[in-house]
């Protein structure tokens, strides 16, 4: 009877399929001035390849998702200004081992954020959420 047991028990695994697990994916919505942008971040191994994204030509927004296919282990977000010489930094967050999530608010992870150039008084408000997107 116990070698009954002992053999389904290790049977049992390769008859039955293997869970497919969810892909990290950091989502953010922008608005600028009543102008709507989305922006999706898939992670990556070297934070030196993350490019920043242009919004309205006023700002710059940079998310920086290290981790893998499975899992996330830092979020690091900045938000620059655009000036005529050099983009100047207004935030920067940093998420350690965040949690995706199935059906998550579209602000789950950062909160709506609002923002405001130093020089023009424009607004920019985000939200980021951190999806467990099915493959």
């Amino acid at each position: 009877m116990r070698f009954r047991w002992w053999l389904l028990a290790m049977l049992l695994p390769a008859v039955l399929p293997t869970a497919v697990q969810a892909a990290p994916e950091l989502r953010c919505h922008f608005e600028v001035n009543a102008e709507r942008f989305e922006h999706s971040f898939a992670p990556v191994s070297d934070p030196y390849i993350v490019q920043s994204i242009n919004l309205a030509d006023r700002f710059r927004f940079k998310a920086v998702v290290l981790g893998n296919d499975t899992r996330v282990d830092l979020v690091n977000l900045y938000v620059s200004y655009q000036t005529d010489r050099q983009p100047m930094v207004l935030q920067h967050l940093k998420f350690v081992a965040p949690v995706a999530q199935r059906q998550p608010t579209p602000d789950a992870l950062t909160g709506r954020v609002a923002l405001y150039s130093p020089f023009l008084g424009k607004e920019l408000q985000y939200g980021c959420a951190l999806h467990a997107v099915a493959p």
